[in-house]
């Protein structure tokens, strides 16, 4: 959030005759490896170069989420912690992602100010994975002492095509469907177990939004 602030303060700092519009609404991810969707919320930067080209910037942030295809019933020494020496207990991983991206988009029909309009184009993102694994003995109690051997974070970078439609109107703003495909071209995790767990090199987004004008062209 603090790298979407900023971007809009630069924006709007060297963007005096430009239109510069905002936009937020709901987005879902689905990555190949995983077998379901996070849900998350974006909000974002649109800067028309003409009515029928614009440039953006986005940040998406997908929730925690589990992931129950590498969810199991283990069996563990924990000597030392007040339990047996071999305990049975659940492992869960689970994930929260932010996406950063930006890039161009190409709008077609009535353009990007009015009407219903077409777009579509490409995009370079930065995605960061956070993963954790949580341990439970078979009553639900969570085990805390033996969280954080499995923990870390994933930086992938990919590019991505996209597009969607759009309705403008000058009272309400603009509303917005779009869906993308992304492919991750190099990814760098903070720990090997985390990497072969979570990393997903395609991912799907689809969003759902509003927009509107923070500044008219002069």
């Amino acid at each position: 959030m603090k790298k979407l602030i900023t971007l809009l303060a630069i924006v709007l700092a060297f963007g005096a005759n430009a239109q510069v519009s905002i936009n937020a609404g709901t987005s879902m991810l689905v990555g190949f490896n995983s077998p379901g969707p996070w849900g998350g919320v974006h909000l974002g930067l649109e800067i028309p170069r003409s009515d029928a080209v614009a440039l953006f910037g986005k940040l998406t942030h997908f929730v925690n989420r589990r992931d129950p295809v590498y969810e199991d019933i283990i069996e563990i020494t924990v000597p030392g912690q007040g339990y047996p020496d071999l305990q049975t207990v659940r492992k869960t991983p689970w994930m929260n992602i932010t996406v950063l991206e930006g890039g161009t988009r190409y709008y077609l029909g009535n353009g990007f100010d009015y009407g219903f309009a077409a777009y579509g184009g490409s995009s370079v993102k930065l995605v960061f994975s956070s993963a954790k694994v949580r341990y439970e003995d078979l009553d639900g109690v969570r085990l805390e002492s033996l969280e954080g051997q499995e923990n870390g974070t994933i930086f992938s970078l990919g590019f991505g095509i996209g597009g969607g439609v759009k309705y403008s109107t000058g009272r309400f703003g603009t509303f917005y469907l779009d869906a993308g495909v992304s492919y991750m071209i190099f990814n760098q995790a903070s720990q090997n177990n985390v990497s072969a767990r979570m990393f997903n090199p395609l991912l799907f987004d689809f969003s759902l939004g509003w927009r509107k004008d923070l500044r008219a062209k002069e």
